[in-house]
């Protein structure tokens, strides 16, 4: 067998946490360009495809929901659908953890996205203990 003959797209990395994060950063940045490009579609070509592509989105979403639950999946899909106001203002995120003030974030990128996650459920597995 010739490795070769999967293409050039295939990766093997051998540190399982940076391969998730680059899986994660790579799948919301792609979920996002395609959010981002159906509603160009709609806002300024005035070409609906709403209809045909939401069973594409549910897919994804019940997918981000089985693998990462329903407290993180939601803040995945706030962060695709939600993060800009109607005038494409980034609006913040005010994150309650237990035992401290809240505090507002304001998520550029998947990684920034990545990064919040991270730090939630590394403070649940430390109150979990």
């Amino acid at each position: 067998m010739n490795i070769d003959n999967f293409g050039p797209k295939l990766r093997i990395v051998k540190n399982n946490k940076n391969q998730e994060k680059d899986i994660f950063i790579n799948l919301v940045s792609i979920l996002d360009q395609c959010w981002l490009r159906t509603n160009i579609l709609h806002s300024q070509l005035k070409v609906d495809f709403y209809n045909y592509e939401e069973p594409y989105y549910n897919i994804i979403e019940d997918l981000i929901y089985l693998k990462y639950g329903e407290e993180i999946g939601g803040l995945i899909l706030w962060y695709v659908y939600d993060r800009f106001d109607t005038d494409g203002e980034l609006l913040g995120l005010e994150v309650t953890i237990p035992g401290k003030p809240p505090k507002l974030y304001r998520l550029k990128s998947a990684e920034e996205l990545w990064n919040l996650i991270d730090k939630i459920n590394k403070l649940k597995s430390t109150n979990n203990e």
